[in-house]
């Protein structure tokens, strides 16, 4: 996946020429009329004594850079007279391997990105649905002019094409849909609001201990949009689907950029999309291409600073250790070193390329020990997790995986019950002078044998004032029969309706009395009975006498289920664990290490 050989001797030879302020499209190297001048033999022996290379590659590396210059100069030209740009079109992700994989395009800035497609497309013989452009790390719209979007003279652009094989044509509309159908879900489940008893899908946002975080509802919103697209984008690094990933590791960016510095610079988060997609850079083949990796991966390393300490000390006083960190420093150092490479600073990549080398040995868990702990009825990536952890001690790793899942357990029950006290809160409104019922006094009541329903509305007309609440109580004997305010939201069917309004109660009245009473039918029945067909009106809802007002359902049944589908559809790539991110297996990394290793030591 890196520079093959010879791309790597230009590279070095073009170096050494910057370096000697050579001008190869000049004299003596180039003619007047451009043809190829003469290269003096004191010269290439420098050269390839210097570099050591023979004295053909040497002269072929040398003739190959000075058409290049020359191209430049021409097409500089061309662009100064005309306003044609020449771009440099590099296609990956799912090409057919037959399709020209390095063009370039001549266009004018003005034109858009559907157009730019257009004469990739006619090149490359790719339908334009196909292919997704990237220019400086920003997906390039259609409806858009270039010059507006990061494309300049001499851009290097991105075509990520988005089928594998001609077989697969009929679903790539499917595929070019499923980003906006990712996005719409991810939005949705962005809105949805906390409720215990729904039973709906709901996201937390939680610190680096799992502790949730209280934030305001729209900041809280477009973090879990972001978030949210992160995780499909992870969950198709997995399928090394690289080319889908950076699209919505792309989307992710934009979302994380619209929140406050303070909240990102605050979490990790951003930084691990920021190095997730240089990692698709690479896997793509355009790590070096791409001036945007350096960028992305300096406000990672910023980040991590900030977040976990210059020595990782913060993440040790937080989670008693940061060993299973480092698997997000043996990416970020490799892809530094690789950086580093592509850009000549070679002692600096060996040095970056060593750090990661190292901290993958700490990494590296013995197959065997896996297997063992595993048998034991641990997941793989709990396993995995827990030897690094320990530092390949089973015993310690059962330990620490056991110690881990308790305190998982305690957290989400302690959620839990913030959450349902939230929701109850929330059903129980708010007093006279407009404060929230103190649920510590209304658990009083509820103890003393108060009914819940009861229990609120006193709580309600008393200001909270137990002694007052009492007294309500005793003076409006009709309270007892309120609902229970906590009582689960229930689906009322026509048989329901069918069962109480034979009796001869009003359809509406029947209705809100279901929902009042949880679906419960013959307690429905019974305070129907009991009140003569009127209902007590519950605070708040404006009604009146035997009139209830029933509110009118905001969404159909079918746009409730079309709901559902969407968010099911990105549920499954959304990890419970707070350490998913972690558990990387590191074997593509071992990979392109040795392969740099190699590089490396070409170069000496």
């Amino acid at each position: 996946m890196a520079l093959s050989v010879g791309e790597h001797i230009l590279d070095r030879v073009r170096k050494q020429l910057n370096a000697d302020k050579v001008k190869l499209w000049l004299p003596p190297y180039t003619s007047e009329d451009g043809q190829k001048g003469v290269i003096p033999q004191d010269f290439i022996t420098k050269y390839s004594t210097g570099l050591g290379l023979p004295d053909d590659t040497v002269l072929s590396a040398l003739e190959e850079l000075r058409l290049h210059a020359l191209e430049k100069l021409a097409t500089r030209k061309k662009f100064q007279e005309s306003g044609i740009a020449t771009l440099k079109v590099k296609l990956t992700g799912r090409a057919p391997q037959e399709a020209n994989h390095q063009l370039t395009i001549e266009t004018r800035l003005q034109a858009n990105g559907l157009q730019l497609k257009q004469l990739i497309s006619k090149d490359c013989c790719i339908d334009t649905n196909r292919l997704k452009l990237i220019a400086s790390g920003h997906v390039i719209e259609d409806d858009v002019a270039l010059q507006t979007q990061h494309v300049r003279h001499n851009s290097q652009i991105m075509a990520i094409c988005l089928t594998e094989t001609e077989a697969e044509a009929r679903q790539h509309q499917e595929q070019i849909q499923q980003l906006s159908k990712t996005r719409q879900a991810a939005e949705l489940l962005s809105s949805k609001e906390e409720n215990t008893d729904s039973g709906e899908y709901y996201l937390q946002i939680a610190d680096q201990n799992g502790k949730r975080l209280d934030l305001p509802k729209e900041e809280r919103k477009a973090l879990v949009l972001a978030m949210t697209l992160h995780e499909k984008g992870k969950a198709s690094m997995k399928r090394r689907q690289y080319g889908e990933a950076l699209l919505l590791l792309l989307e992710t960016d934009k979302e994380f950029r619209k929140c406050r510095a303070a909240i990102l610079n605050a979490v990790d988060n951003y930084a691990i999309v920021c190095l997730d997609i240089v990692w698709c850079y690479l896997c793509l083949k355009n790590v070096g291409d791409l001036p945007d990796a350096e960028t992305r991966l300096q406000s990672c390393e910023d980040c991590f600073r900030r977040s976990y300490g210059a020595n990782l000390e913060r993440l040790t006083v937080v989670k008693g250790g940061a060993i299973t960190e480092l698997a997000l420093f043996v990416r970020l150092h490799l892809l530094q070193g690789i950086l580093a490479f592509h850009q000549h600073r070679v002692a600096e990549a060996a040095v970056l390329l060593g750090k990661a080398e190292s901290e993958l040995k700490r990494l590296l868990v013995d197959d065997e020990k896996l297997t063992e702990v595993m048998a034991m009825g641990f997941t793989a990536q709990e396993a995995r997790l827990g030897l690094r952890a320990c530092e390949g001690n089973i015993e310690r790793a059962v330990e620490h995986i056991v110690k881990k899942k308790e305190e998982k357990k305690e957290l989400r029950k302690k959620e839990h019950e913030e959450r349902k006290n939230k929701n109850l809160s929330k059903k129980l409104g708010q007093t006279a002078n407009g404060k929230r019922v103190n649920l510590e006094t209304y658990h009083s009541l509820v103890s003393m044998g108060f009914p819940k329903g009861a229990a609120g509305e006193a709580l309600r007309q008393a200001n909270n004032d137990i002694d007052l609440a009492l007294q309500v109580l005793q003076e409006h004997p009709e309270f007892l029969s309120l609902p229970d305010p906590d009582v689960s939201e229930v689906q009322i069917s026509d048989d329901m309706l069918a069962q109480v309004t034979n009796m001869g109660f009003d359809v509406n009245i029947a209705r809100e009395a279901l929902r009042r009473y949880g679906g419960q039918i013959q307690r429905a029945i019974e305070e129907l009975l009991k009140t003569g067909g009127v209902l007590t009106p519950q605070p708040g809802t404006g009604a009146t006498g035997g009139h209830t007002n029933v509110p009118a359902p905001k969404k159909s049944p079918e746009e409730l289920q079309q709901e559902k589908d969407a968010i099911e559809s990105i549920v499954p790539d959304i990890p419970e664990g707070e350490e998913d991110y972690l558990d990387l297996t590191l074997e593509e990394e071992a990979q392109f290490l040795t392969e740099y290793k190699m590089l490396l030591e070409s170069t000496r």
